[in-house]
């Protein structure tokens, strides 16, 4: 009976208009829910009586109606509060940069406020014409500056897409904010012209593609190419993966929350992780504690052990690692908690790591692009060597190759990778 009960109901469902994305009251959904349990017990009371079905019995029959509507209520609260929850993340908020503030400036910031499909943020406009901006707005948006500061505003702020909303031919650097912005990994759109072929691009361009953006026609710049496909399926693994280890592993956690305490109680069991996620997007994460209470103010006395080249600190022997922290570290057991990050969105299985605000102010500028997707738990340089690898520009080069390369596929394998990896205790120092 259910491969009939099955399509008829969803049938009937989609028909009352019960899938749609309206925001419709919970008192319209019960009325039209009541409306299809009408109507689909009277088509099975047909097909039950047409091919004579007695061993369907009248309790089968009232014990689904019964059941059907507050699991339906129930399946719609669940969706609809997942679906709020994902609106309500950062990555999904896009924080737009707009080059320009004149009539094309103007008439995009009065679409993006009247564009009810996407939610976004506007930062800010830069001015080419240093005369134009001081203390003034752009409906209500700042100017922040001139497009001189681009490429140091961008490096050093939150920001996923760039629009150039005025005409190219009157921004002599166009050219160059561009491959600024594709460097960093950001999105750049622009109103389509005849002025791009004499910037070097056409939309043949690998880099270049048509799209729209709250309902505007755009000529999208980007250098990390990642199908909607892929990021689906991807987000699925992360929720699944990450809901499961969090209960089977329980036990574990609860364990060296004990080891930590019976050998560290001055100290909290989990360290608060404040990192900067995709494109430089702050967040907390957690690790459990593996150094002693006040090891933040003793690394300024260590900086001369370091032993990685750039912005990351790397030490054999950290005398600030506890003796449990070291046994933790060594399993990458201390990294478990980041499991509730990957499970709240702010994180992924696979991915660059996480850098400190601090250490993503010290990049270099083409190591910024790291920042580009979201990070993960595990990455290239975790499975390619971590200790061995001295030199930041080595790991920066793993995490671009990555994203030029990240396929459901190759975040599989990375997993499968790290598995090994653990085993063979081939932790951070």
């Amino acid at each position: 009976m259910l491969l009939l009960i099955l399509p008829l109901w969803a049938i009937l469902l989609h028909g009352a208009g019960l899938y749609s994305g309206s925001r419709s009251s919970w008192n319209y959904f019960f009325r039209r829910l009541l409306r299809v349990e009408g109507i689909g017990l009277g088509a099975w009371a047909v097909v039950i009586f047409a091919f004579k079905l007695e061993d369907v019995g009248r309790l089968v029959v009232f014990g689904f109606l019964v059941l059907s509507v507050p699991l339906l209520f129930i399946g719609r609260w669940l969706v609809l509060s997942a679906l709020q929850a994902h609106l309500a993340h950062m990555y999904s908020i896009p924080r737009v940069l707009i080059i320009g503030s004149r009539d094309r400036a103007r008439d995009f910031i009065r679409r993006s406020r009247h564009w009810e499909h996407s939610q976004h943020e506007l930062i800010g406009c830069l001015e080419p014409d240093p005369g134009e901006y001081p203390g003034r707005t752009v409906e209500g948006v700042p100017i922040l500056g001139t497009t001189e500061g681009f490429r140091q505003y961008v490096f050093d702020h939150p920001v996923d897409i760039v629009v150039f909303a005025m005409p190219l031919e009157c921004l002599p650097d166009a050219k160059s904010l561009l491959e600024a912005a594709m460097q960093l990994g950001l999105r750049a759109m622009v109103c389509p012209d005849f002025y791009l072929a004499q910037l070097g691009y056409t939309l043949e361009d690998s880099h270049v593609s048509l799209d729209s953006y709250l309902g505007m026609p755009m000529a999208v710049f980007s250098t990390v190419h990642q199908g909607g496909t892929y990021l689906v399926f991807k987000r699925a693994l992360d929720i699944v993966v990450s809901a499961v280890m969090l209960i089977l592993l329980f036990p574990l956690f609860l364990l060296i929350a004990i080891l930590i305490k019976l050998t560290s109680p001055d100290g909290p069991i989990l360290y608060p992780w404040e990192v900067v996620g995709m494109n430089k997007k702050p967040f907390v994460g957690y690790k459990f504690r593996t150094m002693v209470p006040n090891a933040h103010d003793l690394k300024s006395q260590l900086m001369a052990h370091n032993e990685m080249s750039g912005p990351v600190f790397k030490m054999r022997n950290d005398p600030r690692v506890t003796f449990v922290g070291r046994i933790l570290r060594k399993y990458s057991l201390d990294e478990l908690p980041q499991l509730y990050s990957v499970l709240k969105g702010d994180m992924s299985l696979v991915g660059p790591r996480p850098p400190s605000k601090d250490e993503a102010d010290r990049f270099e500028f083409w190591q910024r692009r790291k920042l580009s997707v979201r990070p993960g738990m595990t990455c290239l340089w975790q499975v390619n060597g971590r200790n061995e690898i001295a030199n930041f520009a080595e790991w920066a080069r793993l995490d671009l190759d990555y994203i030029q390369t990240a396929s459901f596929w190759v975040d599989l394998k990375v997993l499968l990778k790290t598995i090994p990896a653990v085993f063979r205790a081939k932790g951070a120092y």
